[in-house]
């Protein structure tokens, strides 16, 4: 992983967490990529997050990391959202 690829993951989990009342207690990103020239999704960006009383957990697959990040923030924000809902 690139320091441009592990800054945009932070980027992306701090942009998705933007607005949450609760306490994060916790955040762990991991960024794969499998050198498989036959997957079609071949980058997974994961992120588990300790926050308030419960645990968000997001994932996505893409055929690269940006688009895998972008992909990761997108979710983690729709989680985000349903926790702040009640």
């Amino acid at each position: 992983m690139t320091e441009d690829e592990r800054a945009a993951a932070r980027e992306a989990v701090r942009a998705a967490l933007e607005g949450t009342r609760e306490t994060v207690r916790s955040v762990r990103v991991t960024l794969s990529v499998i050198d498989d020239p036959s997957l079609p999704r071949p980058a997974l960006a994961q992120a588990v997050v300790e926050v308030g009383g419960g645990r968000l957990r997001a994932q996505a697959a893409a055929r690269d990391l940006t688009e895998a990040i972008d992909l990761l923030r997108r979710r983690l924000s729709v989680r985000t959202a349903c926790l702040r809902a009640g």
